[in-house]
C-alpha cells in the first residue's frame, strides 16, 4: 500500500501504466501518483515545407525534428517555388527552437552522397553545421535511430 492506502496489484499497476482509476469512489489521476525522470520524448517529422518556422509550436518540448532539405542555399529560390526547403533553412530553424536533434531527409537526386564535386550532399551538411549547434544527421535509406530516455538520438549502425 502507498500513504494513501491504494493497495498494490492490478489498481496500483493501471496508475503506472497512465490510466485513471477510481479507488473507494474516488477518482485517482495516474499524474498524481507517477515520478518522470525525464520528460516524455517527442518527434516531430515534417514532409515537404518551405516554411519550417510553421512547426514552431508542433516542435515545443521535441527532442527530434525530421525534416526535408532537398537543396542547398543557392538553391533558395527554386527550394520556395516548388515547396521544398534547403538544409541551411531547416538547421537554422531548429537552432531558434533549440532542438536537440535534427535529421535532414529527402534530398535532390542533384546532390550526390558521396561526391568529390560539388554540389553533393556534403555540401547540406556544411551549411546546416554552419548554424546549427545541436546533434544533425543526414538521413540515409534504411537508416535507423534510437532515442534514448533522456533524448539523446543516436544513429544506430546497420550491415
Amino acid at each position: 500500500m502507498d500513504q494513501q492506502g491504494i493497495p498494490r496489484g492490478p489498481l496500483w499497476g493501471q496508475l503506472k501504466q497512465g490510466r485513471d482509476v477510481a479507488f473507494e469512489g474516488k477518482p485517482l489521476r495516474s499524474r498524481d501518483y507517477l515520478l518522470f525522470k525525464h520528460a516524455p520524448r517527442k518527434v516531430v517529422i515534417a514532409g515537404d515545407n518551405d516554411q519550417p518556422e510553421l512547426l514552431a509550436q508542433a516542435c515545443a518540448g521535441a527532442q527530434v525534428l525530421v525534416h526535408e532539405a532537398t537543396y542547398t542555399e543557392e538553391m533558395a529560390e527554386k527550394a520556395g517555388e516548388v515547396g521544398h526547403s534547403y538544409g541551411k533553412q531547416v538547421a537554422a530553424f531548429a537552432e531558434r527552437v533549440t532542438l536537440p536533434n535534427l535529421v535532414l531527409t529527402h534530398f535532390s537526386p542533384r546532390y550526390p552522397l558521396i561526391s568529390h564535386t560539388s554540389p553533393s550532399i556534403e555540401d547540406i551538411r556544411k551549411e546546416a553545421q554552419s548554424v546549427y549547434s545541436g546533434a544533425l544527421y543526414l538521413a540515409r535509406d534504411f537508416s535507423e535511430y534510437s532515442l534514448d530516455k533522456p533524448g539523446q538520438l543516436t544513429e544506430l549502425s546497420y550491415e
